[in-house]
């Protein structure tokens, strides 16, 4: 067996689970792991292309994975419904009997997001959105999870977020989810240790992504031209996640905010086009609040 094909199976037999994974970092990350051997089961609440709000859907995430020579299996689960979210794990538990890789990525948001609007001129729905599905929800299914990863004396918890849980980024709501999708992890982290479970929150650099594509005002102009000149594919940031869940000290990470162009370094993996693309500044340094 070649090295190509080694590292292609170093995550075989692992069962991960991705929340959110129709577009975005969400399928990214299921392709990223996929790639690297991983079972990946997804989860969304479009399954068929062309019938969500949004281009993207279960179906097209399967395809993808099986083009990348994984396995992958897509359940609908709207992340505001405890009842289906339960009922999502407890398949997951039947199916697998565990479950060694969490990933937190499912998010909400309105169709246009408001950006520098006073957070007393922001509708009070803005807030209760983001903040049920894309902190809540991630509280709710790690709650499910982790009872499926105790006993196999390994896992990992990811968070998706971004830097602006540390500067100002559209508005109040929003960067308080973010804060608090990085609070969970650290504080998450703590809890698991004993039972050498790693928990992490990763910040992508400026994605590329389908909504953005569909939608190109739906960011200020000069954000949406830095993203054009510095922008990662979802890929880049599911690579990140294959790197940590194949790395037998992870733990040594746990509780921390890892920068995904920054593991690039470390773990030597590209972004799709073979480049490491610039990233976004170390969860350590200041971010500009306009970016």
């Amino acid at each position: 067996m070649g090295e190509a094909e080694q590292m292609s199976k170093r995550l075989e037999g692992c069962i991960s689970l991705v929340t959110g994974a129709s577009r975005g970092a969400g399928k990214g990350v299921a392709i990223g792991l996929a790639e690297a051997g991983a079972t990946v089961i997804v989860t969304a609440r479009t399954r068929s292309s062309g019938t969500g709000e949004w281009p993207g859907s279960l179906e097209e995430t399967i395809e993808e994975i099986a083009r990348a020579g994984g396995k992958g299996v897509g359940h609908e689960c709207d992340h505001s419904d405890d009842k289906a979210v339960s009922e999502l794990f407890a398949r997951v538990g039947r199916d697998y009997r565990g479950l060694d890789v969490l990933v937190n990525n499912v998010f909400g948001a309105p169709s246009v997001m408001p950006v520098n609007v006073p957070f007393w001129k922001t509708s009070v729905s803005v807030w209760d959105l983001l903040h049920t599905v894309g902190l809540r929800s991630h509280f709710v299914a790690s709650q499910f999870a982790i009872p499926l990863m105790l006993g196999r004396k390994n896992g990992l918890v990811v968070n998706t977020s971004s830097p602006a849980g540390s500067s100002y980024t559209f508005n109040v709501p929003f960067g308080v989810q973010k804060s608090g999708v990085d609070r969970m992890a650290l504080d998450m982290a703590h809890e698991l240790k004993p039972y050498g479970i790693a928990a992490v929150s990763i910040w992508p650099g400026f994605l590329r992504s389908e909504k953005l594509a569909a939608q190109p005002d739906r960011v200020p102009s000069h954000l949406a031209k830095m993203i054009a000149e510095r922008g990662e594919t979802p890929l880049f940031a599911g690579r990140a996640v294959a790197a940590l869940a194949g790395d037998p000290l992870v733990m040594n990470k746990t509780g921390r905010i890892l920068v995904v162009s920054e593991l690039a370094r470390e773990y030597g993996f590209t972004d799709a086009d073979g480049r490491i693309p610039a990233g976004i500044p170390s969860a350590n340094e200041p971010t500009s609040a306009d970016a």
